[in-house]
């Protein structure tokens, strides 16, 4: 957050500040290691922030945040043509695919057939420049789209009355990896009709890759739940943050060394190659012993030669659980059902043989705000507010915890 916005808010960009990995990481890891307010973050790296502080006077999505978003009825009075640009890796997905999906709610019928979305293999940089190597995956040279020569077909056609861009075959076009190919759909909901649905189990003790849980289409039964233990004070992970990840999507490093805080479940390997295309969604039975918490849950395809590659991740702050809108403390060892609906779009052919891995666990990391588990304004919580959270998550035929895929046929 602040990197972006000493990155834009002055009166010209710094995109060298913004690019100095080393002077962010330094910043990061002295918030996270003196255990101070992340309010005070943007005085500690000496660019005090108006914009910073308006953010974080605003945690739930209040009047404050309505105010800045399109109504019904605006998107409803939207008659331009359209180009939404975005990426499975896009950090901005969020927001881009938000906007894409309330204009196919409330535009009008004319409007949304003028409306174009193309969801390539990029981060957030790719979605202007491509690039074929991004966060330790290299993809193939059809997603090098020259995006360049695209705005241009797409202005003259729009503005000049010209051919339509012949990459835009169908409204939505989006790139398939690995294996280097570009489908096209009208709508979202025609891509995967079908879901896959697996179900958590285990043994009890899912908390090491190499001990893990189940991933299984078989509803689980008598199941005893896994436990594991978020202490806001560990500064361990710290050791895993020194310098940049490139290879970010490709690393291991944090499934590997979950320090007690985190569950894993792993499903059998794939009997044949299958598409998921879309949003995953997750839902999980927890049970908690402090009133808030943050949870963090990534899925990963992991090949038969034991490598792995992220595919999506979502996050959820515990008190938002029932709505972004509105707070609600957790009562203490009540089991909970938490929903994880925003994972990003993508698209990836999962390979014969290759298992999915789902981690389940409470970010303690230096590029996160820390929840310090109190109950309190987490922007204001400090180390002397830190609770200790254990985490109960549970996998039976009362509390069935599952992961469900959108896979094309």
């Amino acid at each position: 957050l602040m990197q972006w916005a000493t990155y834009t808010g002055g009166v010209t960009p710094q995109p060298n500040l913004f690019g100095d990995a080393a002077f962010w990481i330094s910043k990061f890891r002295e918030l996270y290691l003196s255990g101070r307010p992340f309010r005070e973050f943007d005085r500690m790296v000496g660019n005090p922030s108006p914009w910073f502080q308006r953010v974080l006077q605003h945690p739930r999505a209040d009047d404050h945040w309505r105010s800045l978003r399109p109504s019904a009825a605006d998107y409803a009075r939207i008659a331009i043509p359209v180009l939404t640009i975005t990426g499975h890796y896009d950090d901005d997905q969020y927001g881009a695919m938000h906007y894409y999906r309330s204009h196919m709610e409330h535009g009008t019928a004319e409007a949304k057939q003028r409306h174009f979305l193309i969801a390539g293999p990029w981060d957030h940089a790719g979605t202007r420049t491509p690039s074929r190597d991004v966060g330790g995956l290299t993809f193939g040279p059809a997603s090098l789209v020259d995006l360049n020569a695209l705005h241009k077909a797409w202005y003259d056609w729009t503005l000049k009355g010209g051919p339509r861009p012949e990459f835009l075959r169908d409204r939505i076009a989006y790139y398939v990896v690995p294996g280097d190919e570009w489908k096209y759909a009208g709508r979202l909901e025609s891509i995967a009709p079908e879901t896959r649905t697996l179900y958590l189990d285990s043994n009890g003790s899912a908390g090491d890759v190499f001990r893990s849980g189940s991933l299984s289409s078989a509803r689980p039964g008598t199941s005893s739940p896994d436990r594991y233990t978020y202490d806001p004070l560990d500064t361990r992970p710290a050791a895993l943050e020194t310098e940049e990840i490139r290879s970010y999507l490709t690393d291991q490093r944090y499934v590997l060394n979950t320090f007690g805080n985190g569950v894993i479940y792993t499903s059998e390997p794939f009997a044949a190659p299958a598409e998921i295309t879309g949003y995953v969604r997750f839902s999980a039975w927890m049970a908690l012993d402090v009133p808030d918490t943050d949870f963090r849950v990534s899925l990963y395809e992991v090949p038969a030669d034991g490598t792995s590659v992220l595919l999506a991740e979502d996050v959820k702050r515990a008190r938002y659980r029932e709505s972004l809108e509105t707070e609600t403390l957790v009562p203490s060892r009540t089991v909970l059902r938490y929903d994880f609906d925003q994972f990003p779009f993508f698209s990836r052919r999962v390979a014969q043989g290759s298992r999915l891995r789902l981690f389940l666990r409470c970010p303690n990391s230096i590029y996160l705000e820390k929840n310090y588990n109190g109950g309190g304004v987490v922007a204001d919580e400090t180390r002397r507010d830190a609770r200790t959270a254990h985490v109960t998550v549970y996998h039976d035929a009362k509390y069935p915890s599952a992961l469900t895929l959108p896979v094309v046929n």
